[in-house]
């Protein structure tokens, strides 16, 4: 029968929603509630004898006046730790699994959506790559600035493949700033004591700032995306029906986009016009 094959013991079914991920422990103190590390601003529950974050406790006013404190995953009241509704999918008689992450193309893909993932599992190739690529870089026979052209096209493109389809959040921003200027700090020599300005040693290497390379990419793939003719233009007026939920929605691509555009002072330039928009982008 005619059709395109698919191997359907290697393929996987991933359900993506707010809340269908699977929640992981890191750090070396997770929170109850929401797994990830905890720092200074935490309290302990009584029940399970974990530390919980203050987002996580629900908790209005100071941490230190409550006691014999039970967290919300003690009370039911928390999500559960794996949100996938189902471990298995049934298609064609053939058990799929459902996973709750998948890469595609190099960027990882989360079922409970966010560019999370996405950029943690990049800043871990661009470290892979950057201690290969380590002697080149650190070697006194190159200059500073081939040095920094290295850096910039085998390390920082490693480091924002896929970005420019990212809402990312103040968390993962301190994520990329802190690998990017820790791989900076290496190639310079120069140690987090010594007191340095970031931007000393970037016009050294002749580097721009991470935040600016990530906002020029994200504003040239939105001029490709506003010049398409296909659904990747359509989908961008797409409106869900139904009722928003309680709190405050998460930043959405074109947010992120709009936000660029005013910071770059885009506003009065149209995007379909390629060079216009190019030479604003560049500038």
């Amino acid at each position: 029968r005619k059709g395109i094959r698919v191997n359907m013991n290697k393929t996987k079914i991933m359900i993506s929603g707010l809340g269908l991920n699977k929640l992981k422990d890191t750090g070396a103190f997770p929170c109850a509630v929401c797994r990830s590390g905890v720092g200074a601003k935490s309290i302990l529950c009584t029940k399970c004898e974990l530390w919980v974050h203050r987002k996580c406790c629900g908790i209005r006013g100071s941490l230190t006046a409550v006691q014999n404190y039970i967290c919300p995953r003690c009370r039911g009241e928390a999500r559960p730790l794996d949100g996938r509704p189902a471990s298995q999918v049934t298609v064609d008689e053939a058990a799929l699994d459902v996973v709750t992450n998948f890469c595609y193309l190099g960027d990882m893909l989360c079922a409970g959506g966010g560019c999370d993932l996405a950029a943690t599992t990049r800043c871990r190739v661009a470290c892979g790559k950057f201690k290969k690529l380590l002697p080149i870089l650190t070697s006194r026979h190159l200059s500073f600035k081939t040095r920094g052209k290295v850096y910039s096209s085998c390390i920082r493109a490693a480091m924002l493949h896929g970005s420019e389809t990212w809402a990312p959040t103040a968390s993962v921003l301190q994520r990329l700033r802190r690998n990017d200027r820790s791989m900076v700090r290496w190639i310079c020599g120069v140690r987090a004591q010594d007191m340095t300005p970031l931007a000393t040693l970037l016009a050294k290497l002749g580097v721009e700032d991470i935040s600016s390379v990530l906002r020029s990419r994200r504003l040239r793939w939105y001029g490709h995306v506003a010049r398409a003719s296909g659904s990747i233009n359509t989908i961008m007026d797409l409106r869900l029906p139904g009722k928003r939920g309680r709190g405050r929605p998460r930043k959405t691509w074109l947010e992120c986009i709009q936000s660029d555009i005013k910071e770059c002072g885009l506003s009065h330039t149209d995007p379909q016009d390629r060079a216009a928009w190019r030479h604003g982008v560049h500038s």
